[in-house]
């Protein structure tokens, strides 16, 4: 089941094209990793997609479990109540603990009773490793401890589509693997769906099912982490990256899944 289609997307900003005509498919359960360098378009797809700003032109429907397909033109509040964004830029309350926080962000949903905010969050503090300082004020915790309750408040509302806009930015090794980990179950034992963008290709290849490479707002390539680096006969998924997004390096292999020859090519020529 696709709970994603993307079509023909696309989002311009005055003169500046962000997103430009990207159409793909997202599939329930699995982890969706976003690569592009700053600037191409990573962001935009997923604000987008949760409704913080309206496309161009070009549309996407969203689908739960019994549920849809929502237009994101016309259904956000719906997309929304299953639907959860940790941006880059987010913040934690500093002078509320880390269990209120994460209760608090629950509660402001209001699609849940208190009593499961409340489980819910108890059981979060132990999946992200934040027992022992859940009652500590975040004021006085580390980037990267506040970035755990900052992962445990996205998903204290139990969404089925989670938006992850670089989850381990600013912490320790032990954390980072504490996240991924939660990513890993997520997926494979509860089913979530997880949009993922990273700069980390260690990262990516170890949790994404798929990867979508956004260049210059388009989609340069879209598969698993190990059919593009056969397609593009790279050794590793960071040679792919660097070479669709700098043209240097990647060559076509020859898969029959590939795109038509010379439409990468042609892509790279036009950067």
């Amino acid at each position: 089941m696709n709970i994603i289609e993307i079509e023909n997307l696309t989002k311009r900003f005055k003169n500046n094209v962000a997103l430009d005509n990207v159409s793909l498919t997202i599939r329930k359960g699995e982890v969706f990793g976003l690569l592009g360098p700053n600037g191409a378009g990573k962001t935009t797809l997923i604000r987008l997609l949760i409704g913080l700003i309206k496309p161009t032109s070009g549309t996407a429907r969203i689908q739960y479990d019994g549920l849809g397909p929502f237009d994101i033109k016309k259904d956000m509040m719906k997309i929304r109540q299953k639907a959860s964004l940790l941006p880059q830029e987010a913040e934690v309350y500093e002078n509320l603990t880390a269990k209120e926080n994460i209760m608090y962000y629950g509660q402001i949903y209001g699609n849940m009773p208190n009593g499961e905010v409340h489980q819910r969050t108890e059981d979060l503090i132990d999946m992200i490793g934040l027992r022992g300082r859940e009652n500590d004020v975040t004021k006085e915790f580390s980037g990267g401890m506040k970035r755990k309750v900052l992962v445990a408040r996205a998903l204290v509302m139990d969404p089925d589509l989670i938006f992850l806009d670089e989850p381990t930015t600013g912490i320790d090794i032990l954390g980072a693997r504490t996240v991924r980990n939660l990513i890993k179950r997520l997926a494979k034992e509860l089913h979530k769906t997880v949009i993922l963008t990273t700069h980390d290709l260690t990262e990516v290849e170890e949790l994404c099912d798929r990867v979508g490479i956004l260049v210059k707002g388009k989609l340069a390539a879209i598969g698993t982490p190990d059919e593009l680096e056969e397609q593009f006969t790279q050794a590793h998924l960071e040679d792919v990256f660097i070479g669709l997004t700098t043209g240097e390096g990647v060559l076509e292999g020859d898969l029959p899944t590939k795109p038509k020859r010379g439409v990468i090519s042609r892509l790279l020529r036009r950067r």
